[in-house]
C-alpha cells in the first residue's frame, strides 16, 4: 500500500465535518483517539462495527490518529478501503490525550457521540446498551467501572484522587468514570463551544450537567502492548483537573501563609514583651531561626502554587489552536476539506 502524497497534506485547526453525499448522516457517532496502537486498531475497529451495525442505524467510526509514529495510520487508511463507517482524522502532530479526543467530538456528525480510548480496556459491546438509554432520553450515559483490573497501587491512588477531588471541587464529578460514555449532540456542542485549552474531560462533562444514566462494567487491562500514559501522565491529569475545577489549593495555601504569619507574630511580640518587662536575656535564637526558616517554606509553597494558576492562564491567554489537523480520510483516500477562501 502508498503512502498519501505528502504535498496533499494540509494544516487546519478543525476542518469542518464531511459527509459523502452517497452515505447518510450518522445517527451515532464513536470516537477514539489513538496514538502508536497499530496491533489493537484492527480489533478495535471490528468490535466497533459489530456492536454498531446491529443497531439498525446510520453510524460512523471517527478514529484521531494522535501522531503515531509506528503504523497506526496506515493501517486504519487500509481499513477503511473496506469499511466505509470509518473516518480517520490524522492530526499534525502528538497533542496528547485531551486535544485528540476534543478534535474528534468536534468533528463527529453523530446526533449521539460515543468516546472511548483505544487501547480496548473499555468494551465496545456496551455501546448498544448506551443506545438504548440515550434513546430512552439521557443526555450523558457514563460507563461506571464496578472494578478495575490495575495494580494495588493504582487502584489506591484512583481512590484517593476522586476522594480528594469530590472534596475540593464546586462540581460534583461522579467517581470511577473515565473517558467511555456516550453524550447527546448538545452536550457535545457545549462542549466544543467552551474556550479553555487545559482540558479535564470528565470534569467539563459533569459540569455541562442533564439528565445522566449509568452503565456499569469491569474495566479491563490492555490486551495490547502496555499503556501510553504514565506516571507524569497521570500527575499531570490530576494537576488538570484539581487547577481547573477548585480554588481549593489556592485557599489552602493562602490560610497557611496566615495561620504561620499569625504564629510568626504571636512570638515576636511575646519576645517583646521579655525584653521590656523582665530581666531575661531573650532565649531561643534557635527558636526564631526556625520560625523564619518556616515561614519561608510556606512562603514558598504558596508561590509554587500561584506558579501553576499562572502558567494555566499563560496558556489560556496565548489561545493556541487545541489541535492541527493535517488530513481527513475515508475509503481510504484523502477528503478535500475546503481551505478559508473557498468556504
Amino acid at each position: 500500500m502508498g503512502h498519501p502524497d505528502p504535498n496533499r497534506l494540509r494544516l487546519e485547526e478543525a476542518a469542518p465535518l464531511v459527509i459523502s453525499e452517497s452515505r447518510p448522516r450518522p445517527v451515532l457517532s464513536v470516537v477514539v483517539p489513538v496514538f502508536n496502537e497499530q496491533d489493537s486498531v484492527g480489533e478495535l475497529a471490528q468490535r466497533v462495527i459489530e456492536a454498531c451495525r446491529p443497531l439498525k442505524e446510520p453510524f460512523e467510526l471517527v478514529v484521531v490518529n494522535d501522531g503515531s509514529q509506528d503504523d497506526t495510520l496506515w493501517r486504519l487508511i487500509e481499513l477503511s478501503r473496506t469499511v466505509p463507517e470509518i473516518r480517520i482524522i490524522d492530526l499534525f502532530r502528538n497533542f496528547g490525550h485531551m486535544p485528540a479526543l476534543s478534535a474528534g467530538i468536534r468533528l463527529a456528525g453523530g446526533e449521539a457521540v460515543v468516546v472511548m480510548d483505544g487501547d480496548l480496556q473499555d468494551p465496545p459491546e456496551l455501546i448498544p446498551k448506551f443506545f438504548s438509554r440515550w434513546k430512552e432520553g439521557a443526555d450523558v450515559v457514563y460507563g461506571l467501572r464496578t472494578e478495575r483490573r490495575e495494580s494495588f497501587l493504582r487502584r489506591r491512588a484512583t481512590s484517593f484522587f476522586y476522594w480528594l477531588l469530590s472534596k475540593i471541587t464546586e462540581t460534583r464529578i461522579p467517581e470511577q468514570v473515565g473517558t467511555f460514555c456516550l453524550m447527546d449532540r448538545r452536550v457535545a456542542e457545549i462542549l466544543n463551544s467552551l474556550p479553555e485549552r487545559d482540558r479535564y474531560f470528565a470534569g467539563l462533562r459533569a459540569w455541562v450537567g442533564g439528565k445522566q444514566s449509568f452503565v456499569t462494567y469491569v474495566r479491563l487491562t490492555r490486551s495490547h502492548g502496555r499503556s501510553r500514559v504514565g506516571t507524569k501522565g497521570l500527575l499531570r491529569l490530576a494537576r488538570t483537573a484539581l487547577i481547573s475545577f477548585s480554588k481549593a489549593p489556592l485557599r489552602y495555601a493562602s490560610l497557611l501563609s496566615l495561620a504561620c504569619g499569625l504564629a510568626l507574630f504571636l512570638v515576636g511580640l511575646v519576645a517583646i514583651t521579655i525584653r521590656l518587662f523582665t530581666n531575661l536575656a531573650i532565649p531561643g535564637w534557635a527558636t526564631f531561626t526556625t520560625l523564619l526558616g518556616m515561614m519561608g517554606f510556606v512562603q514558598s509553597i504558596v508561590l509554587a502554587v500561584i506558579a501553576e494558576y499562572i502558567a494555566v492562564i499563560f496558556d489560556e491567554l496565548k489561545a493556541r489552536p487545541l489541535f492541527l489537523i493535517r488530513q481527513q480520510y475515508t475509503h481510504g483516500e484523502p477528503i478535500h476539506v475546503p481551505s478559508p477562501k473557498e468556504r
